[in-house]
């Protein structure tokens, strides 16, 4: 699509273009008929393979109504091209924010606040995102965020046809490990949340690789750093929660997107009252048949930042052996994506169970103490004072 800049599509003069991604580019453009600049995203009719994932974005963005959800104007075909017409946001995406460092802890959650709620409504309307990253988090300003692209959406109902073809589809610093073995659920959404809230507080992601198979390694078999090693302002409640969404079980993360933002502001202005519990869970050893991953690097392909595998990386069984590793102190194998047919790899990984005991304070009692102690002194002062007035 070269030279599209200045050209009319409908009532849309195309301006500029502001980015592109996969088979699609991104124009700002004016809205002629109402006068006013509008986001036009735009793909070529040649590009069929495309178009039904193009097709099923607008759809699903026009049926999701939310204030941190950015809406769709307008769909529609033009000779050549189909196009979706949004809101121009010309602050620029959370990616970019996240350039400069870390955010406050506050700021951090009430983004994190706006993007659960959009996201927890996406999962209540049957709708899975898949591809919960920065650059897809657009700003209003700095404190006003939009759950935005749509492109990678499914129905829970499991009726897509990119989940039929056997397609893992996504970001590898964002994807939960369980990808590999099955579909994405809202579990996979909530995990890739972690990890943009882990990113958030840091600064930093906690896996990445050279390459997009190296990376979901990573996800498979490490265990992030403790966000408070990065960021020391990060208290142990917040990073018990943060941690707690990572979790490789999707059964042990929260269960939806506002119960984890609860918990974090929880964790931030009442940390006393969130609940003990065990930070670092034992890691089972898992063994994982990495063999033929040579053989099938020709079916990786790499659309953008999303990785795009024609099989799964890993055959992962479906129960993990329960037998913990007497070898802790051995380090674990490292695995490149190049790694040798007929591979056996056994990983290893930390089967200690720490647990982090923190001081609670009951300021309910202390506050109980003082009124108890204001009273005794109100009744000796008023007794004081009867005596004074019978003498």
């Amino acid at each position: 699509m070269p030279g599209l800049a200045g050209i009319k599509i409908g009532h849309y003069r195309l301006r500029e273009q502001l980015g592109r991604g996969g088979m699609s580019e991104i124009y700002l453009a004016d809205d002629v008929r109402i006068e006013r600049e509008v986001a036009v995203k735009i793909v070529s009719s040649r590009h069929t393979d495309y178009i039904e994932r193009f097709q099923r974005e607008a759809d699903t963005i026009t049926t999701l109504h939310h204030p941190h959800i950015l809406p769709a104007l307008d769909y529609g075909e033009y000779e050549n091209w189909h196009y979706l017409v949004m809101p121009y946001i010309a602050h620029g995406t959370l990616r970019e924010q996240l350039v400069h460092g870390p955010l406050t802890l506050e700021d951090a959650g009430d983004l994190l606040e706006q993007i659960a709620s959009a996201l927890n409504y996406a999962h209540e309307q049957g709708i899975i995102h898949r591809d919960i990253k920065p650059s897809n988090i657009l700003m209003r300003d700095d404190h006003y965020a939009y759950l935005a692209d749509f492109g990678l959406a499914k129905s829970l109902d499991g009726g897509s046809t990119v989940t039929q073809m056997g397609l893992l589809l996504g970001t590898p610093e964002y994807m939960a490990p369980e990808l590999a073995k099955g579909p994405a659920t809202t579990g996979s959404d909530l995990y890739a949340l972690g990890i943009l809230l882990y990113q958030m507080v840091t600064g930093q992601l906690p896996f990445s690789g050279e390459t997009p198979i190296a990376c979901y390694l990573k996800q498979l078999q490490d265990f992030p750093t403790p966000p408070s090693q990065i960021n020391h302002a990060v208290p142990p409640a917040i990073e018990r929660v943060i941690l707690r969404d990572l979790d490789k079980t999707p059964q042990r993360r929260y269960q939806t997107a506002n119960e984890l933002a609860q918990a974090y502001m929880t964790a931030l202005t009442i940390p006393y009252q969130v609940e003990k519990e065990e930070v670092l869970q034992s890691y089972n050893t898992v063994s994982m048949d990495v063999a033929g991953l040579s053989a099938h690097e020709k079916h990786v392909s790499i659309q953008g930042e999303r990785l795009v595998l024609r099989s799964n990386p890993l055959d992962i069984p479906a129960k993990i052996p329960s037998q913990r590793s007497t070898h802790a102190s051995q380090a674990a194998p490292v695995v490149t994506p190049r790694a040798a047919a007929g591979v056996h790899l056994q990983i290893q990984t930390p089967a200690r169970r720490r647990r982090v005991r923190y001081r609670r304070r009951n300021r309910v009692l202390i506050s109980m103490m003082v009124v108890l102690i204001m009273l005794l002194l109100v009744i000796v002062a008023v007794l004081i004072l009867t005596v004074l007035a019978k003498g």
